[in-house]
């Protein structure tokens, strides 16, 4: 009965201290960098001036578009969740540009994501 009692205490413990531990699934935040075309940065480190007009054609044909920090972190655009409108409808005329965007950071399994509310070229 002791082994069963200091089980079941041990497994309330246990619950509480993970519930305690978990992280939000996302918080609002401002994100600053450049406007990347995921797949083409990832694949061949293309960005800038230079990639503008094929980060835009690779984002309207449906390829991911983030935001490249300074610290090197990306973060995808994410669909909104009302699905009205594209993940890339705000960050695509600001392709290679240096933003502020605001929204609900997500992180899962290694991979960041926003869901966009508002960008805004940076202040330089």
């Amino acid at each position: 009965m002791k082994s069963f009692l200091f089980l079941v205490a041990m497994t309330t413990l246990l619950s509480v201290a993970a519930v305690g531990q978990e992280k939000p699934m996302s918080k609002e935040a401002t994100i600053s960098g450049e406007v990347i075309d995921v797949a083409c940065y990832l694949s061949g480190g293309a960005r800038g001036a230079d990639h503008i007009e094929c980060g835009k054609a690779c984002a309207k044909a449906g390829g991911a578009l983030g935001i490249l920090t300074a610290d090197g972190k990306i973060y995808v655009s994410l669909l909104p969740d009302d699905h009205k409108n594209n993940p890339n409808h705000l960050l695509i005329d600001h392709v290679g540009h240096d933003v502020d965007a605001k929204g609900y950071v997500r992180v899962k399994g290694g991979v960041n994501g926003i869901m966009i509310r508002s960008v805004a070229m940076a202040k330089k």
